[in-house]
């Protein structure tokens, strides 16, 4: 009968299965930061095309010297029940030092006809070069915001007109991706008669 050699083998393995685990961990980790982004085409009302990005939060919009860096809408005046009876839409836009406004135009520029949402004939800058607005309330059914009555997931496209104190004008298109999910959430937030 043949005996086994009391010499022990190598064991290579150990560093080949933990380099074959740290591969596999590192394509696991790979494959999560590289899902493919997902993004729609879309037109806005005077004919222009855009690819907004679904996947993501998208950053600000910015030409260099005005920045979008956040137009939102919420429910904004609440009934005796807690019931919200209007939308109302908020704004944060950035501005280059040096660069003043001295009107502010946005509009809602996803389809025709295109609509005024707000309008400051006199903005005022504050703290870190920022202007903020917020619109009048709108009720759900008003041509503004009814669009949050229906359950679809759409893109609403808001064009930011700035002019500057120096005679220049700034045009920027604020995509906002609004989830069926969100809409249901508002709906049932709101008092819908």
């Amino acid at each position: 009968m043949s005996r086994m050699p009391n010499t022990p083998v190598p064991t290579t393995w150990k560093p080949l299965g933990t380099a074959i685990a740290l591969a596999c961990a590192a394509l696991v980790v790979a494959g999560c930061q590289m899902q493919p982004d997902v993004a729609v085409s879309v037109t806005t009302g005077d004919g222009q095309k855009l690819e907004v990005p679904l996947s993501a939060v998208p950053p600000p919009v910015t030409d260099g010297v005005v920045t979008i860096n956040t137009i939102q809408f919420a429910p904004w005046e609440v009934d005796a029940n807690h019931k919200a009876t209007t939308l109302a839409f908020t704004f944060v836009i950035g501005f280059k030092p040096g660069s003043d406004p001295a009107r502010i135009l946005i509009e809602d520029d996803t389809e025709q006809p295109i609509l005024t949402i707000f309008e400051d004939g006199h903005p005022k800058i504050l703290k870190d070069r920022l202007w903020g607005g917020v619109s009048r309330p709108f009720a759900p059914s008003d041509e503004h915001v009814n669009w949050v009555l229906n359950l679809d997931n759409n893109v609403r496209i808001y064009r930011v007109t700035v002019a500057l104190k120096d005679g220049t004008t700034h045009v920027l298109l604020k995509p906002i991706f609004v989830p069926s999910s969100m809409k249901s959430y508002m709906q049932k937030h709101l008092e819908l008669n």
